[in-house]
């Protein structure tokens, strides 16, 4: 397959992903187009054009169907917060959390109440007893539609529900008599990965290190902790935790390795079976069953597509292209999911390995071998830049160092380790302890350099650039990696040149404001030429400050905020104080502005009514004791706190730019379909 055509059918379903509602009709009239299109290019003789848009048609259309399909089974809106009766069996390996056990499940919902089918992913506070995966349950949920705050340089995770198929959200009632176990089912592999990982944290008393051992052996990732998910992300080593084609590779050259040398004691099948035939069957199907323990992710899809295409061209003695079975793994990878192009994932590993082959392609092994490791090394990280930008909001520049290190450690030590042990526990489970054991050590001497380096203050760079960047961006990432002369790949740093001054600083006459979705909690920022003013953190019963973190320095970085003026706190409880706390320790606050003395708090809060009125030019900011503030610029007023308007009913963060008469300059909203205009008081 040919990357042209590759690349037109991932344009189809690109397309059928950005197609808006009905997607049905969308879809339709795009594939006429489309159609009408390709007939006239084969009329005109152009047959390579028609075959590029018969593979966009058909990209197009395949995903369009599946786009449809599952926008129809969603639970609507409108039934949010009903109450039903529902046959449930346990999709994953349940998850016990700070508020509850978390799992996704199969719902079938009673006749009596539509009977309808559907997957939720479920809470549940206190189960009678705990669900394995495979059971059935007969259980009273409270169901919503998967809906989530969004915000500027916060996840999007209405398009992470999608992209994994959830349905509803749902929340189990604890107290309901008629909750209770079915059956126990089947799913005897995720049987079997729970109860691997359930052994490897009764070997490794280290916590820490039995989460990270069973997300390498068998994909199970619930029990790593928000702190070390903080840790890898910032030194951008969040590739190495999951299974990714890196440990799929391994495994398979490990058991090819192994079969290679066990075809010469196999009798009779040798005169039947090549070594390479028999070496490359038991190779494939050693990797196939390790990536089924894993979870089937979608780097291991696209990994056992590669290895199988380059197996069996490699048999069949023909000549085939890397690009031919990158090409294949593509479009087998979006048939068998059409929807993981949603998913970072399935960008940064076909990522990768595109970097991979336009780097080196044939030449790997010609050159002395520590240079081309560097250089291949050098091409993944550039390549992966504008991936993890657009993906995520930011670089980790730690990591380019990081991984340096952290590659050989994992793909050396850390995975052959997980693996061998992993095999060991059912043949001989002392050497199993002695394996994870020493993983255990070498997690225990490795992790505090992470943490040193995640401590780094620019370890994690947060941007968000404006859409014009991506222009210059991505063509400098090609000039970067293409084995070009280096005086042409050089000029690729003019590319960081937008990157650093991308975002325009606000004008003395200018005023924006931005509220954030954050649920039942309150955050907004008022910025300023000279000032910025943090409005509530964020926080609500039980988030411990994460909305602050997770929502509002995120955005406060990418805008190139460096300190905070002053935070003012509306509500003085222990959630607020977390967020507070994450704020000062992240970028530092000025002044913190409370409703009431602050008992054993920090030296530079002080009560909104010893702050009354200061002047931000062009805004005036007033605060009555309570912490309501308001702030006037020209002849608008905008209102933050209990006395403000709470539009129930927006579903996405808030932009605002005013000038110094109050006239509004630009504003929008995260998620189209808001009711606009903007109305005051906010």
């Amino acid at each position: 397959m040919t990357p042209a055509v590759t690349l037109a059918f991932l344009g189809g379903c690109l397309g059928a992903l950005a197609l808006p509602p009905p997607y049905g009709s969308s879809a339709a009239l795009a594939l006429l187009a489309i159609a009408i299109g390709a007939a006239l290019a084969w009329r005109g003789g152009w047959r390579r054009t028609t075959a590029l848009g018969t593979a966009l048609i058909i990209g197009c259309a395949s995903t369009a169907l599946h786009v449809a399909a599952a926008s129809a089974a969603r639970w609507p809106a409108a039934r949010d917060g009903e109450r039903v009766l529902a046959t449930a069996r346990v999709l994953t390996i349940p998850v016990a959390g700070e508020f509850g056990t978390t799992f996704d499940a199969a719902l079938a919902l009673d006749p009596r109440m539509g009977g309808a089918r559907l997957t939720a992913r479920l809470l549940w506070s206190s189960p009678s007893s705990a669900p394995r995966v495979g059971e059935a349950w007969r259980l009273i949920v409270r169901l919503r539609a998967p809906r989530a705050a969004s915000n500027p340089a916060g996840p999007d995770m209405e398009r992470v529900w999608f992209r994994e198929a959830i349905d509803a959200l749902g929340t189990v009632l604890p107290k309901s008599r008629l909750n209770g176990r079915i059956a126990t089912g089947a799913a005897p592999l995720d049987r079997l990965r729970a109860g691997i990982a359930g052994r490897i944290a009764a070997i490794v008393p280290d916590r820490d290190a039995a989460a990270l051992l069973a997300a390498l052996a068998v994909g199970v990732t619930g029990d790593l902790t928000s702190e070390q998910w903080r840790i890898f992300n910032a030194t951008g080593t969040t590739h190495l935790v999951a299974i990714s084609g890196m440990h799929v590779t391994l495994f398979a050259v490990l058991a090819i390795a192994l079969a290679r040398r066990a075809w010469r004691v196999t009798g009779a099948l040798r005169e039947r079976v090549s070594r390479d035939a028999f070496a490359a069957a038991l190779g494939l199907g050693a990797a196939f069953g390790y990536a089924l323990l894993a979870g089937f992710s979608v780097p291991t899809q696209r990994t056992l597509v590669m290895l199988a295409a380059w197996l069996l061209a490699r048999q069949a003695a023909r000549a085939s292209g890397l690009l031919h079975a990158f090409g294949i793994a593509i479009v087998v990878v979006v048939v068998l999911d059409p929807f993981a192009p949603l998913a970072p994932g399935f960008w940064l590993s076909f990522g990768a390995v595109g970097a991979i082959l336009l780097a080196a392609g044939a030449r790997i092994g010609r050159a002395n071998r520590w240079h081309e490791a560097a250089r291949i090394q050098f091409a993944v990280s550039v390549a992966l830049v504008p991936i993890t930008l657009a993906a995520f909001s930011g670089i980790s520049l730690a990591g380019f160092v990081v991984n340096v290190v952290a590659i050989p450690v994992f793909t050396l030590a850390l995975v052959p380790l997980a693996l061998a042990s992993t095999v060991a526990l059912g043949v001989w489970p002392a050497l199993a302890h002695a394996g994870f054991s020493a993983a255990a050590w070498v997690h225990a001497q490795s992790w505090p350099a992470l943490e040193a380096a995640a401590s780094w203050p620019y370890a994690l760079v947060t941007l968000a650039p404006p859409g014009w960047v991506w222009f210059v961006i991505v063509p400098a990432v090609g000039i970067a990696i293409l084995p070009w002369s280096p005086a042409l790949r050089v000029t690729a740093l003019a590319a960081l040149v937008p990157l650093a001054y991308g975002r325009a600083p606000l004008t003395t006459s200018q005023v924006e404001i931005v509220a954030f979705d954050v649920g039942r909690g309150e955050a907004a920022v008022v910025r300023t030429a000279q000032s910025v003013v943090v409005y509530g953190t964020g926080d609500s019963f039980g988030t411990r400050g994460r909305r602050m973190a997770r929502v509002v320095i995120p955005w406060l970085r990418a805008a190139g905020v460096a300190h905070v003026d002053r935070l003012v706190m509306p509500h003085l409880r222990g959630d607020h104080a977390s967020g507070a706390a994450e704020l000062v320790a992240a970028l530092g606050v000025g002044e913190i502005l409370v409703p009431r003395p602050w008992s054993g708090g920090p030296a530079n809060a002080r009560t909104c009514a010893r702050r009354a009125r200061w002047t931000s030019a062009p805004a005036v900011f007033e605060l009555t004791a309570d912490c309501d503030m308001q702030v006037t610029i020209g002849a608008r007023e905008f209102v933050f706190g209990r006395h403000a308007h709470r539009d129930t009913a927006r579903r996405g963060a808030i932009h605002v730019s005013i000038d110094r008469d109050g006239r509004t300059i630009a504003r929008r909203a995260q998620r189209e379909g808001y009711p606009w205009p903007w109305r005051a008081p906010v």
